[in-house]
Formats: C-alpha cells, sequence, structure tokens
C-alpha cells in the first residue's frame, strides 16, 4: 500500500492525491488488518505450542510473528486516530449550513485554512500508519516462511521447503510492489502538483 505524498493541492481546501487513496486505506487498515494481525497471532500461537524441532528457527519465527501482529496493530491505532482529522469541504458547508453559492467568505477562509491544517495532521499519521501496514505484511510474509520451514522432525521436508520458497518469493514481490506503487503516487502527485501552480485541474 503506497503512502500518500505530502504537499498537494492549491492553498486553502486539501484533498488526497489520488482522490480514491482514502478509500483504499480504509480497506487496509480497518479491513485487511486486523484481519492480517490475527492470523500472525494465530500462527505465533501454533509455533509457540508445538514442539522445537518441528520447526527450523521456532524462536525467530516467532519474535518475526508478533512484530507482525504488533506493527498492523500499532497501524490500526494510528489510522483511527488520523480519521479524526479528514473531512472535505461539502463536511464543513453541512456541518456549519453555509451556502455554497456565498463564495469565499471570511469565516468560510478560516474553516479552510482549519480543514487544510487538519489535513495535514491526517497525512502525518495516515503515511504513518500505511508505514507499519506495509511493515507489518512484510513480516507476516517472512514469518508464514519461517513457519514452514521444516526442522528435523517432519515428515515432509521437501514439500514444506518448496512452500516455504514459494512465500519468500511472494514477500519479495510485495516489497516491489510497494515500491512501485509508491513511485507511481509521487508521479501522479507531482503532476497535480504542477497543474494546480499553473492554474489548470488536476
Amino acid at each position: 500500500m503506497p503512502q500518500r505524498p505530502r504537499g498537494e493541492g492549491k492553498p486553502g481546501w486539501a484533498r488526497p492525491t489520488p482522490l480514491g487513496y482514502v478509500h483504499g486505506a480504509k480497506e487496509a487498515q480497518f479491513v485487511a488488518a486486523p484481519l492480517l494481525a490475527a492470523a500472525a497471532l494465530g500462527l505465533a500461537g501454533v509455533v509457540a505450542g508445538a514442539k522445537d524441532k518441528l520447526f527450523l528457527l521456532s524462536g525467530p519465527t516467532l519474535l518475526i510473528l508478533v512484530l507482525s501482529a504488533a506493527a498492523l496493530i500499532f497501524s490500526i491505532q494510528l489510522a483511527y486516530h488520523a480519521r479524526k482529522f479528514l473531512y472535505s469541504r461539502q463536511d464543513v458547508l453541512d456541518w456549519y449550513g453555509l451556502d455554497p453559492d456565498v463564495g469565499e467568505s471570511e469565516e468560510l477562509e478560516k474553516l479552510s485554512r482549519a480543514q487544510s491544517n487538519d489535513f495535514k495532521t491526517w497525512d502525518k499519521y495516515n503515511n504513518l500508519a500505511t508505514r507499519y501496514f506495509n511493515q507489518g505484511t512484510v513480516l507476516l510474509g517472512i514469518g508464514v516462511a519461517g513457519a514452514l520451514a521444516p526442522g528435523a522432525d517432519s515428515s515432509q521436508q521437501k514439500w514444506r521447503w518448496a512452500a516455504a520458497g514459494f512465500i519468500l518469493a511472494c514477500t519479495f514481490g510485495e516489497i516491489y510492489w510497494q515500491w512501485k506503487l509508491r513511485r507511481a503516487v509521487n508521479r501522479r502527485a507531482a503532476l497535480s502538483s504542477n497543474r494546480t501552480r499553473q492554474g489548470g485541474a488536476s
């Protein structure tokens, strides 16, 4: 999941780039993150309760899974805190009962500055939540690969090694995907910012 770059949009009413980013972040932070955290803790319980020789590195695997769950839980908490600072111009008009056809009054200008400042706060904590979410998913992939790596007492050495290798490859693919998405969002945000400064629509 990419972090949302900062500094987009004209002064006054702030907006995310791309506009649908908020919905994607919500799905990741409030739907995927709890499920992944539960999976990490469940697998950690399995590793902790099994014989050490069934897993290649049960101790490090257990630690990685716990770190994964912690990172995902942190991302949920940060996203919840950040969401309190995210609202749009229309929300302000509705809550304050202002007429959008009147124009940018002095009161509306003050509210727009407040919205812009709150948006920066949301941006800060949401990007931090995204960072923890991405770290949590990568750690979970490594932890699953560690749990699949067979120990000396495993009777399915080849199958477990194959599964561990596949999960590890997928984890590296996830790292690359995160990097690629971050670059794409950064490029789009830079283009949007340039258009705004030139007076065009983004």
